[in-house]
């Protein structure tokens, strides 16, 4: 066999192999995750706007253990705050979550309280959606979004599911 030919065969087969490399460098995960958080909340403000009767705003910061389906046990750290009149108004908030590996996902939610006495401190419901903002560790590059609704369970004690899809590089 040639020189040449050689060559050839080499440069098709160093091709080849970095064609099967990229391939798997951009071969992204993807899938669905859910979940349930169990919150206990550790910092509660409430403010009263003199606008109208009922007004007020909420400043929460809660800590949880979430399972996930998917990814196992993990503690959560989130702040959050509501705009509420007699019980119903937007949220807007963060979940920071840390699994035992040191792995975090930093996920941002928004959403609505449904009725008076949502929240923490008394019954109804609050749903909205969230999105990962920021992920390290396993979950560096995550993305994802899905929907979550909570539930309280007494004062200062609430869970929420969430369900959506997620994709890692």
């Amino acid at each position: 066999m040639s020189k040449s030919k050689i060559v050839g065969i080499m440069a098709l087969i160093v091709f080849a192999m970095g064609v099967v490399f990229v391939g798997d460098a951009v071969a992204a995960e993807r899938g669905k995750v859910a979940e349930r958080y169990v919150f206990y909340t550790t910092l509660f403000n409430t403010l009263k706007i003199p606008d109208v009767e009922g007004h007020t705003s909420w400043q929460l910061e809660s800590k949880a253990i979430v399972s996930n389906e998917k990814w196992g046990t993990a503690l959560v750290y989130q702040v959050f705050t509501m705009d509420l009149i007699k019980g119903a108004g937007p949220l807007q908030g963060y979940w920071h979550t840390t699994f035992s590996d040191g792995s975090t996902i930093t996920t941002k939610f928004e959403g609505i309280s449904t009725g008076s006495g949502a929240g923490t401190t008394g019954v109804g419901t609050v749903g909205g959606t969230w999105t990962y903002t920021k992920g390290t560790g396993k979950f560096q590059g995550i993305q994802g979004r899905g929907t979550f609704k909570s539930y309280v369970l007494g004062p200062g004690q609430y869970y929420s599911d969430s369900e959506g899809e997620y994709t890692l590089p």
